[in-house]
């Protein structure tokens, strides 16, 4: 019984203390801004090839109206073939006053945009912009828009802002391609797939395409990839807060073998792009140059802050499992001094045994405790600002007959159909998404078969098919 009695504030008395450590850690700051955390419903969603659910459900309030979310929003829009690009137009007005052009002498060839939340928007991120505004007009008709659109994009790309060099990426020039041959020019188009494959050599069908003095009959841009990851690989150098915070981007897409077959069953041969690890290179090498200073006072202060806190955290921690390991035991001796019989005996050991080894646990279990937190303190990946939704790479394909629609678009692992040409304007041109499904063994429960076949079919009651 009094075993009982002792073991039962033993546990009050381990409980109080947790609470407090609790309390304490509690008092962390919080970041306001998003993490990856808070995108994680609306990428399952856009994994699985849901695009209209995974605009859905992208976090809302906390950055609303900023260049990300505006980016994010227009890029799951256009996909749907939805040209929602108001958001767009205002971000491009603000941001026309604001191109500053770094010229430091480690990257004297770098641009950058710093927009009114104090985001430096990359250089794809910018060129993105502008792609996804002249994708935006073409969809709504207004062609003269979409091209001045592409011209300042291919611009951000072709001039030589500094002696150093300039961004250039085969992908995005193959992109822009699609985008001159929407707004009608194909010459420029022709322009921009030499430049293809003057940048990476293996893109031979691209100069093959150039050589056309007439653009395709059928012209299709597919999407693919989810976006990247950005990932905390710490390293010890001679930069300390450099390499604590150093953060890699990781490409989840699967760079299928795709197939496209119209409704007859005429095929059209896809070519698949370079991917975008070049944008995120140069994104990271710019980053470090922008905010070297900045970043790594603000990152000092946090890694002193949060190894403070730890420290003092394991340190109560490691006091309470003392104490409570010490008290144990002389609780357990003065009943064994004063009980005087065997039971006495057997009771004051086993308390001061017990003692010992729940003290032991609590200081395990708040060191572990401790330096978990500190981990996800300093881990700056969760909380990395950049624009999530946009292609890894894109396949593009063509036609010099006419097809007949829906045409089927075809990986192992998914399966959409396009009703119709998102724009006919000289040549019929598509735009689509083509999810690579890459599902946790949870989402693959709860999608059943689903998740190795995703179907995307859009009303076909506007098909597109020449007599």
């Amino acid at each position: 019984m009094k075993i009982q009695k002792h073991k039962a504030k033993l546990n009050l008395f381990n409980s109080a203390c947790l609470l407090v450590l609790a309390l304490f850690a509690s008092g962390c700051s919080q970041n306001k801004l998003l993490t990856s955390h808070d995108y994680e419903k609306s990428q399952r969603a856009f994994l699985r090839g849901d695009t209209e659910n995974a605009l859905l459900d992208l976090p809302r309030g906390v950055e609303e109206g900023t260049f990300i979310n505006t980016m994010e929003k227009s890029y799951l829009s256009l996909i749907q073939n939805k040209p929602q690009i108001k958001g767009l137009q205002k971000q491009a007005e603000v941001l026309e006053s604001r191109v500053r052009y770094h010229v430091s002498g480690e990257a004297r060839n770098f641009f950058y945009v710093q927009t009114p939340e104090d985001y430096y928007a990359s250089e794809h991120e910018v060129i993105w912009l502008h792609f996804l505004l002249s994708w935006g007009y073409s969809l709504q008709g207004q062609y003269e828009d979409a091209c001045v659109e592409a011209r300042i994009a291919g611009s951000l790309l072709s001039l030589p802002w500094s002696p150093a060099g300039h961004f250039d990426d085969p992908a995005m020039r193959l992109f822009l391609a699609g985008l001159w041959t929407m707004c009608g020019e194909w010459h420029e188009a022709q322009v921009d797939l030499r430049a293809a494959w003057f940048l990476d050599n293996s893109l031979t069908w691209a100069k093959e395409l150039a050589e056309h003095k007439q653009p395709p009959a059928h012209l299709f841009i597919v999407l693919g990839g989810p976006g990247p990851e950005p990932e905390w690989h710490p390293e010890m150098t001679a930069n300390p807060l450099r390499s604590g915070r150093q953060v890699s981007f990781k490409l989840r897409g699967r760079k299928s073998p795709l197939a496209i077959a119209d409704q007859r069953g005429v095929a059209i041969e896809p070519h698949l792009s370079p991917d975008a690890s070049k944008w995120y290179e140069r994104h990271l090498a710019r980053e470090s140059e922008l905010h070297e200073i900045i970043q790594d006072s603000a990152y000092g202060k946090k890694m002193a802050f949060s190894g403070a806190l730890t420290g003092t955290e394991i340190a109560i921690t490691s006091s309470v499992g003392l104490a409570i390991g010490i008290g144990g035991t002389a609780l357990g001796a003065a009943v064994i001094y004063y009980g005087q019989s065997a039971d006495a005996f057997k009771a004051g050991l086993f308390l001061a045994v017990l003692s010992i080894e729940e003290g032991i646990k609590i200081s395990k279990r708040g060191y572990q405790q401790s330096t978990h937190r500190l981990k996800q303190e300093l881990d700056p990946a969760p909380r990395y600002r950049f624009v999530r939704y946009l292609p890894e790479y894109l396949w593009m394909g063509w036609s010099e007959q006419d097809i007949c629609y829906p045409a089927e678009l075809r990986t192992p692992s998914a399966k959409i159909k396009i009703a119709g040409p998102n724009i006919v304007n000289r040549a019929a041109v598509s735009i689509a998404y083509m999810p690579e499904n890459q599902f946790t063994p949870d989402d693959r429960a709860a999608c059943g078969s689903r998740a190795n076949s995703v179907v995307y079919l859009p009303d076909t009651s506007s098909n597109y098919c020449p007599p």
